[in-house]
């Protein structure tokens, strides 16, 4: 009988070594998400972070809670939400966007944070190899771009002089507007700023663009851009303007053109590392992930209708031409 229940105990030993996540799916891990915009306009980014964690070995309801938090374009009140989730006791915070990244750093009560940026994350943590501190994540490296995508504007309209520069003050710091000038300058273009702070800017902004005779603009990657994506599209539009974007989804809901790193896919990556740090994983020592892939993403219509003729060069080189 002894030896009977030593055989069994080794078998159970030897199921339970072969299955770790047989021993994790018995305890309840509880994910704080907090994000600057509305649930509406990352709501693909949210199920594709949900779609992975559930291939992860993740079940809501049994293995895992999510408190989600979205501040709607209300920055201020991310402060507020950080607090609360560390008090909750949540095992790790997933904080996209750069301003709750910087909420859960100041409030997060040191819990470990996992972000989606679009700037270089090192600019935030310290080290892409070794971030260093509570927080690691995926960068989309999107002020990086801004050679690329001035570039490629000018591909749109060579004769082009001046680009206007649609950006948020308290999103969109001087360097990142310095490489857009930068680039403009060695495109031949005069770059002229415009910043706004609230969806009532945006249409004052653009009468400001027609005025100073912009040939387009240029709409820098930010939380409040998110927020306010489709409005800037039919804006753009109205005042008959090419516009320039980061991100697919921009291009999707009618901007002209967006070049940039898939938040989709960085949302994805954010679950493996969230699933490495509910592991045991110290943040600090988890390199941030960089995208491997940029898409280019043309919308026709919007060319059409804005009496615009896609050169061969930027269909070539698409990824995808919305009809």
């Amino acid at each position: 009988m002894k030896r009977m229940s030593r055989w069994l105990l080794g078998i159970a030993a030897a199921v339970t070594f072969a299955c770790p996540a047989t021993a994790q799916s018995q305890r309840t891990f509880l994910i704080g998400f907090m994000v600057p915009s509305s649930q509406s306009t990352t709501e693909a980014w949210v199920a594709a972070f949900r779609e992975e964690l559930a291939g992860l070995g993740y079940t809501e309801g049994r293995n895992l809670v999510i408190e989600s938090r979205f501040a709607n374009g209300a920055r201020d009140k991310l402060p507020g939400y950080a607090s609360e989730l560390a008090a909750k006791k949540v095992d790790v915070i997933f904080a996209p966007g750069e301003p709750a990244l910087l909420a859960a750093k100041a409030n997060g009560a040191n819990i470990p944070i996992v972000s989606v940026t679009c700037d270089p994350l090192h600019k935030l943590l310290g080290s892409l190899a070794r971030p260093g501190g509570n927080a690691t994540g995926f960068t989309c490296v999107s002020s990086d771009l801004s050679a690329k995508r001035v570039g490629l504007f000018k591909s749109l309209l060579p004769k082009a002089r001046k680009l206007a520069l649609l950006y948020n003050p308290a999103d969109n710091g001087e360097p990142e507007l310095a490489e857009v000038d930068r680039a403009g300058a060695a495109a031949g273009l005069e770059v002229a700023r415009f910043p706004v702070s609230s969806g009532k800017d945006l249409e004052g902004a653009f009468k400001g663009m027609v005025a100073q005779g912009c040939a387009g603009v240029y709409i820098l990657a930010s939380s409040f851009a998110n927020e306010h994506r489709a409005a800037l599209a039919s804006i753009a539009l109205e005042a008959r303007l090419p516009a320039l974007y980061g991100f697919r989804e921009f291009a999707e809901v009618g901007g002209l053109m967006s070049y940039g790193a898939s938040f989709v896919t960085g949302f994805r990556r954010a679950a493996h590392l969230v699933d490495r740090v509910l592991k045991g994983a110290n943040p600090a020592d988890i390199p941030v992930e960089q995208p491997t892939r940029f898409e280019l993403v043309l919308n026709a219509k919007t060319a059409t209708q804005l009496g615009l003729e896609l050169p061969p060069i930027l269909l070539t080189n698409a990824d995808e031409v919305i009809e």
